[in-house]
């Protein structure tokens, strides 16, 4: 008697958003470390404060176009979350392979502008799509915890061979193989089924002004101060550790501290149940950053540079999760790319904001971790009215 062979199961909608993103990681880690820059650490403290704030300017440029056109294009049909995971997957292949002979040209620059505006693209495009492919039994913190562990996962799985690439082989071997993986990225993300109604939709006749409910406002503001905190932080922590002596070594200490803070938050804050809520979330990760920041100022050194940039990246990672649920869960599903696409406007020019504050002051180790405290008691206090806010829970 002939057994009839069964025909494979499909991959379940998740996992493979799980698997594009970790690709999608994974080559834009190849491609920062293809355009690498060391001046940071090689020229007087002055011109790297020029330096960064021209990096500033052009982190900015790409949200010019994310929240006035590519928000509203991808609300306008039922599949545009998918289509645009993959639309950015294989346009940043192209790129990375048009951008392989040309490390050494200025034509270098638009390239990378474009780059940047399809990993924006791609990031606002999987969180409105998480809540058509969660898992049942699950809830969108859970989900955005995954999606942002697997996300530290794939950079760091590309990085450590993308540097031996870029040391043996040059930027344009390193280039060519982000775009191998930014292919594996499309292939994953072109398996995604269509979009269907779920259980855990909301009502689409709820009016579009609910994205900008109250409470979502006030999350917003908070979750703005966060990420202005560690804009702040970051480029604070990088001057005030060249002023002490630490060089880019020490530096990388840092940075692999806050990796392991951000890897903790995606992994702790779905599991506090006391603090489900989106935006006590938000709050109580802004008093964790401002209190790390104010645990560094006593005997500042890279020590506790790094403790204050685990820190914040903890803090970090579980505010953005209880947002990012947030909006899942209240914005109607029609204006969910819009409404992603805004807050992340928004979010860029706080960490840009924060960003270049240090940038332009050049503060004592004492004095700047005391502002970055201040800034997070702000965003505590702008964010205070949305714990009443009615409907906020964040599942």
């Amino acid at each position: 008697m002939r057994v009839q062979a069964q025909p494979p199961r499909p991959w379940p909608p998740f996992k493979r958003v799980l698997v594009a993103q970790a690709a999608q990681a994974g080559g834009d880690a190849l491609i920062a470390i293809a355009l690498a820059d060391t001046l940071f650490f090689s020229v007087p403290l002055g011109e790297a404060r020029d330096q960064v704030a021209l990096y500033l300017l052009l982190t900015m440029t790409p949200f010019a176009l994310i929240a006035p056109v590519v928000g509203p294009a991808l609300d306008r049909w039922r599949d545009s979350y998918r289509a645009a995971i993959v639309v950015a997957s294989a346009g940043r292949a192209l790129i990375a392979l048009l951008m392989a002979p040309r490390t050494d040209h200025l034509v270098l620059f638009p390239m990378a502008f474009g780059v940047l505006v399809l990993s924006r693209t791609n990031a606002v495009s999987r969180a409105a799509l998480v809540p058509s492919v969660l898992p049942k039994d699950r809830t969108l913190l859970w989900a955005n915890g995954r999606l942002a562990v697997i996300s530290v996962f794939g950079g760091a799985a590309a990085a450590l061979p993308g540097v031996g690439i870029q040391k043996l082989l040059g930027g344009g071997a390193t280039l060519r193989v982000a775009a191998i993986v930014f292919v594996v990225a499309a292939i994953a993300a072109f398996g995604l089924p269509q979009p269907a109604e779920g259980p855990r939709r909301r009502d689409l006749a709820v009016r579009e002004h609910r994205a900008l409910s109250p409470h979502l406002v006030a999350s917003g503001a908070a979750a703005a101060s966060l990420r202005g905190c560690v804009g702040f932080l970051m480029l604070f922590l990088a001057f005030a550790l060249r002023e002490v002596g630490v060089g880019q070594a020490g530096f990388g200490i840092v940075l692999v501290a806050a990796a392991i803070g951000g890897v903790a938050g995606s992994l702790i804050a779905p599991a506090l149940r006391l603090l489900r809520k989106g935006n006590v979330l938000i709050l109580a990760s802004l008093g964790l950053m401002g209190l790390g920041a104010l645990a560094g100022i006593s005997g500042f050194g890279l020590a506790r540079a790094s403790l204050v940039a685990a820190l914040a990246a903890l803090a970090a990672a579980a505010g953005r999760l209880g947002f990012d649920a947030l909006i899942q869960r209240d914005a109607p599903e029609r204006v969910r790319g819009r409404a992603f696409a805004r807050y992340e406007t928004v979010f860029q020019l706080s960490w840009v904001a924060g960003a270049g504050l240090a940038t332009a002051i050049p503060f004592g180790a004492g004095t700047g971790l005391r502002t970055a405290a201040a800034i997070c008691f702000v965003g505590i206090v702008l964010g205070l009215r949305g714990i009443v806010g009615t409907g906020s829970n964040a599942t």
